[in-house]
């Protein structure tokens, strides 16, 4: 999957801009659709040159990130609705390393875990292919692990973070004067994406000292590796962690 390449690059994460936007939390939940939707885990290109990783959840809560050369160049939060095979839906768009953020609307089209295909307000597209590891059971126990990699806010830049996740979904990550400590769990669907709610504590934690973020996490269970991002109370800043676990 097009995530995969960050882990060998997100040392290379220059400054950083992060989700301020549309589309809340991952929090919430909602009740499986019944309906065809897009959602799911795509991954594919766009005609800027990115690679892209765009997770629609049951919802209609849509998370991304993008990526050039290998390494790390933005994220996306939105919402997204579905008429038919018909989409349509509107977020956020944020640069990292000029760290600004667009905000814009898209329409397109998509064949139910098969394909999908986007063009933005701004004129770029997108196309994508559904992964199909998002339809396996959510599994804390799968899920469970010591996680490294790297995490980004929109204050720091790239920083080595190991991340522990018991078999209840408890999170814990410790390091430089900052606690964060949390939870992972299945949504409504039972999609193999998560809930992640982390709460940071110290003088030198990036969020801020008691700051609250909620989003999601997306894991690939066969190559044990794991997306998570999140936005704290007021949308205003969050970060993105990417790591596997051996």
């Amino acid at each position: 999957m097009k995530y995969r390449a960050i882990l060998a690059t997100t040392v290379a994460l220059a400054a950083s801009a992060f989700l301020v936007g549309c589309g809340g939390g991952g929090g919430e939940t909602a009740n499986p659709t019944t309906t065809s939707t897009g959602e799911g885990f795509w991954s594919g290109s766009a005609s800027t040159g990115v690679n892209v990783s765009l997770a629609i959840l049951e919802n209609g809560e849509t998370w991304g990130v993008y990526t050039s050369n290998n390494a790390l160049v933005g994220a996306l939060v939105g919402s997204t609705t579905f008429n038919g095979s018909q989409l349509s839906g509107s977020g956020n768009d944020f640069n990292i390393p000029s760290r600004t953020v667009n905000q814009g609307s898209y329409t397109g089209t998509f064949s139910s875990k098969n394909s999908i295909s986007v063009k933005t307000s701004s004129g770029s597209t997108f196309n994508g292919t559904y992964v199909s590891n998002y339809d396996q059971a959510a599994s804390i126990t799968a899920l469970a692990g010591t996680f490294s990699g790297s995490s980004v806010t929109g204050n720091t830049g790239a920083q080595s973070t190991a991340v522990s996740i018991n078999s209840q979904g408890v999170i814990s990550s410790s390091g430089n004067g900052c606690t964060a400590t949390g939870t992972a769990a299945p949504r409504a669907s039972g999609k193999n994406i998560f809930n992640l709610n982390i709460s940071f504590s110290g003088s030198n934690c990036a969020l801020g000292n008691g700051t609250v973020t909620s989003g999601i996490v997306y894991y690939d269970a066969a190559n044990k590796q794991l997306l998570a991002m999140a936005l704290n109370s007021a949308k205003s800043d969050g970060f993105i962690f990417i790591g596997a676990k051996p």
